[in-house]
Formats: structure tokens, C-alpha cells, sequence
């Protein structure tokens, strides 16, 4: 019976790379919340003229948060390379 239930557990799960795409779906939502979804409710409660002036500074949000995001990547790149 042991190894009937051996047999159906899935082989090689890789954790890693479970783990950088959890991390990647995140950043991909926060991103579109921080953007569009901040767009359309400042241009709902403020007007259109404050939405073409939030739009700049949205985008400046998010790229505060890919930057450390693309260097602690790198960083992970480069640490995996010199592991092997």
C-alpha cells in the first residue's frame, strides 16, 4: 500500500520555481492595481485633468517597486550561478 501512494504523488515538484512564479503573478498584480486601478479611481473621484497628472506619478510608484524587484533578481541569478 506504501507504494501505491508513492505512485500518485507528483515527481519533482520544484519549489523554486513554483515560488518565482507565485512571485512574478504578485508583482505583475500589484503593479496593475497601483496603475490602472488607481487611474480609474482618481479620474472617477477627481476629474480627468487630475488623472492625466497621476498617471506620471503611478508609473513613478511602480517603478520604485520593479527596481529593487529586477536587482534582488539579479542578485538570485547571479547566486544560483555561483552555486553550481
Amino acid at each position: 500500500m506504501a507504494n501505491d501512494e508513492k505512485e500518485n504523488q507528483p515527481r519533482g515538484t520544484n519549489k523554486r520555481q513554483q515560488r518565482r512564479e507565485s512571485d512574478n503573478k504578485l508583482l505583475l498584480l500589484v503593479i496593475f492595481v497601483l496603475v490602472v486601478v488607481g487611474s480609474v479611481l482618481i479620474a472617477l473621484i477627481f476629474g480627468r485633468e487630475t488623472f492625466l497628472t497621476s498617471v506620471p506619478c503611478l508609473l513613478g510608484g511602480a517603478l520604485l517597486i520593479l527596481v529593487p524587484w529586477g536587482l534582488l533578481t539579479l542578485a538570485e541569478k547571479w547566486r544560483d550561478r555561483m552555486d553550481i
